[in-house]
């Protein structure tokens, strides 16, 4: 089934084109009965402008709005493209590198078949033993098993103590580590009351993962669906009163994050 462009979408983008405005990026026009006024959206990398239009707005009213905020989308796309994320692809062969809460790991690939471990040695330090047989079949998935079993005992070491200093009148969540896409650090769920956090989170220095787990943790003190505000921000203060610098720095650590991505595959 083809799927067209809806006619306001479409005026607007060729009255774009016309003006030579947004020529530098691909634009998607998204019309929305709820906006009241033009919104513009840079998407990750700078390369393309999501621009939200309320319905029945004029293409020649959007023009000029646009024209009014080039400057203020082509400064948000140079910021966009120095942050865009750098996600490596990684070759599953022995010597080829990993993280583990922000220490370097290095992968020893050993014949025959078993669960990743983590082993230290005399000569190298931490190593990642994994099996041949098992990559070759599996590719990523026993190496990112093996970050979502480690994930998951990291984090009921680590959460009591946090929760400990956030309430006293709730359980503490159900813990886990698992695979929930590229674009989540954490999530938490209250039906069931559990928080999990991304594998890739555990790639992240300690303290930034430590930062990760508490925000979703004060998610978990708050009513259902109540977003951010500055009650959420109050409790994750009092547990790390630098907590903006660390999200800072997990946001500009985190582009460089191995996604899963494998050569070959």
């Amino acid at each position: 089934m083809s799927v067209t462009t809806p006619p306001l979408a479409g005026q607007i983008k060729a009255a774009l084109r016309d003006a030579d405005l947004l020529t530098a990026y691909t634009v998607e026009v998204r019309v929305s009965t709820r906006r009241r006024t033009l919104g513009a959206t840079i998407e990750p990398g700078g390369q393309a402008v999501t621009l939200a239009v309320p319905a029945g707005t004029q293409p020649a009213d959007v023009v000029a709005d646009v024209r009014r905020m080039q400057d203020r989308i082509a400064g948000a796309a140079l910021k966009a493209r120095a942050v865009a994320p750098d996600h490596p692809t990684v070759n599953l062969v022995s010597g080829e590198g990993f993280r583990w809460l922000g220490r370097p790991e290095r992968l020893r690939v050993l014949d025959g078949r078993g669960p990743v471990d983590r082993v230290h040695t005399s000569v190298y330090g931490w190593r990642l033993h994994a099996y041949r047989d098992d990559l070759a079949k599996h590719g990523a998935r026993p190496i990112i098993d093996w970050y979502r079993r480690e994930g998951t005992a990291w984090l009921q070491r680590e959460a009591p103590a946090l929760w400990s200093r956030m309430t006293y009148r709730q359980p503490l969540p159900a813990l886990r580590v698992a695979d929930i896409g590229r674009r989540r650090w954490g999530v938490y769920q209250h039906a069931p009351h559990r928080v999990t956090l991304a594998w890739q989170t555990l790639q992240l220095p300690l303290g930034m993962a430590r930062y990760v787990l508490l925000h979703e943790l004060a998610h978990a003190t708050r009513p259902p669906g109540r977003p951010h505000g500055p009650e959420f921000w109050t409790v994750v203060r009092r547990v790390m009163p630098d907590y903006e610098r660390v999200r800072r720095d997990r946001d500009e650590y985190g582009r460089t994050l191995w996604m899963g991505d494998v050569t070959g595959r």
